[in-house]
């Protein structure tokens, strides 16, 4: 099996386990859910899963444009579902439109969920114990810097709608130049 070491040779490494992200949301557009989870999580389901690698292909581009592991939903540990009916720009999202279309909607998507205060993060927090700083109506200061990968999932998450996977990429290709 290909744990992440081995690409093809068109490809190039670019997938869960080289980014830098703390945080990973796919956004499911059939089922209008953000599907948020650590990215170490993601990592570590591919170990313990060792689901076998597929290739997934672009519209208008001839061969594989990438390669990923299929992985469960329900085999990512503390995985979040943010379900975000409400969200107009759904209708903007159509299978037609190019990667990097789908993935500027989904970027967007992630941050109206943010806006609205329905994004989960992992926080580090700590009770302050200053009494002057307690008096003054502060019991706990909270730090959350992270980083978040945006992807969008189209046809991932919980099925029916879903295929019941989320596509967690390993390695790409990007003939058309597009980002």
């Amino acid at each position: 099996m290909n744990t992440g070491t081995e690409v093809a040779a068109e490809l190039f490494a670019y997938g869960i386990q080289t980014e830098t992200s703390d945080i990973r949301a796919h956004v499911s557009v059939v089922n209008r859910t953000i599907y948020v989870f650590q990215t170490i999580q993601g990592i570590k389901a591919i170990e313990r899963e060792r689901p076998p690698l597929r290739a997934a292909s672009q519209a208008g581009v001839v061969g594989t444009t990438a390669l990923g592991w299929p992985m469960p939903v329900n085999a990512i540990h503390d995985l979040r579902r943010v379900r975000f009916q409400s969200w107009p720009g759904w209708a903007t999202f159509h299978e037609s439109l190019s990667t990097s279309d789908k993935g500027a909607r989904a970027v967007q998507c992630v941050l109206e969920a943010m806006k609205r205060g329905r994004f989960p993060f992992w926080l580090d927090a700590i009770e302050d114990a200053r009494e002057y700083v307690q008096l003054k109506g502060t019991d706990v200061l909270v730090f959350c810097k992270k980083r978040l990968q945006v992807k969008c999932d189209y046809r991932g998450g919980d099925g029916p709608a879903g295929t019941g996977n989320l596509f967690l990429q390993q390695a790409e290709r990007n003939p058309l130049r597009r980002r």
